[in-house]
Order: structure tokens, then sequence, then C-alpha cells
């Protein structure tokens, strides 16, 4: 009962994402670059597959949301989840891993927001969106442990809760510590091309 009741509370929150995109009507001009970041992101984590949790799914999804707005990643990060277990496997960790994936590329949105609309121009920006990503990494990775404690640990209480996220914590370390180094990489050499496509054609998912 409890696996149903949270299932269908993230079922809410994902439609309520999905009428906000919708409401905004996007130009396809402003959907393109999250479409291919969603597509490398996709590519990415099935192509690294066998490294445990190493993925640049992540670091991608924060780059849509920095530079292109809070919905472009909420949207990019939806996409990956769902796009991506097409070929990983579907299961009830899905709606969990849009709404996740999905709150983080947002949060890099409003990130990119407060300081100057993803403009990358000191050493102080960069670290902040890396420890950003870093930190959402963890946060993702313990958010898909509550799911998997709701589905079958329920009964256990908040100590099951708490070994839950212990057991959890190695895999969660690697997918943050993948997320560093795809952002340290990325960050600046990527994020001028995309700061450049977003001044040349005024792309704004806001």
């Amino acid at each position: 009962m409890s696996l149903l009741i949270s299932s269908l509370l993230v079922a809410i929150l994902l439609l309520l994402a999905i009428v906000n995109l919708e409401r905004i009507k996007p130009r396809p001009r402003d959907l393109m670059p999250v479409v291919v970041l969603a597509a490398l992101a996709i590519l990415g984590r099935v192509a690294m597959m066998p490294i445990p949790n190493f993925q640049p799914a992540t670091a991608l999804i924060v780059l849509a949301g920095f530079f292109f707005g809070r919905n472009a990643g909420l949207l990019c990060g939806m996409v990956v989840a769902l796009v991506s277990n097409l070929l990983l496997g579907h299961g009830p960790w899905t709606p969990w891993q849009m709404l996740a994936w999905g709150l983080v590329g947002y949060g890099a949105g409003i990130l990119g927001g407060l300081i100057q609309s993803g403009r990358i121009t000191s050493i102080i920006l960069q670290l902040a969106v890396i420890v950003y990503g870093t930190l959402a990494s963890l946060l993702f990775g313990m958010l898909m442990d509550l799911q998997f404690f709701i589905a079958y640990a329920w009964e256990t209480g908040w100590s099951g809760l708490i070994a839950t996220w212990t057991v959890g914590m190695p895999m969660n370390l690697s997918h943050a510590a993948s997320t560093l180094i795809f952002l340290t990489l990325t960050l600046v050499p990527w994020g001028k091309k995309l700061q450049r496509l977003k001044t040349k054609y005024g792309i704004q998912l806001i």
C-alpha cells in the first residue's frame, strides 16, 4: 500500500511537470539543445553500464538546466530516465528516476538563473556548478534508495531506512564521483559552446 501511495504521489508530480512544460509552449529551437544533451546522456549511461553507477547522465542534465533554464533541465532529466530505461529496463523505479533527474535539472536551472544566466566567468562559479552536481547526485541516489525502502523494507522503520542508505552509499558515491569528473571535463569547453548557442539563437526554456 505504501508503494502504491508513494507511486501515485510521484505520478501526480510528474503530471504537474508535464502540464507546466505544455503551458510554456517551447519553440523547436528551444528544444533542440535539450534533445541533443539528453541523447548524449542516454548513450553515455548505456555505454558505461558495465561500471556500476558511473555515468555522465547527471552531468549533462545539469548542463541542460544550468545553461537553458530550469524547465530545460526538468525536461532533460525526465527524458533521460524514460528513454534510457527502454534499453536498461523499466520498473517501478522509472517514475522515481524521472522525478529525481528532473529535479536535478530544475535545480541546476535555478542555480544558472542566480549566477547570471549560466555565464561561467570565474572559478568560483564553476566550482558552484560542480559542487551542486556532485551533491545532487548523492541526493538522487538517496531518493532512489528511498523508493527501494518503500517497496521492500517499509516495515523495518527508521532503522531500515538508515540501513538502506548506508548500503547504497558506495553506489551513490560512485555516481557523485562520475558527475564531478564529467562536469569538470565538460563545464568550461561545452559551456562556452552552449552559451554561444543560447545567445545566438535566443534559446531559453525558462
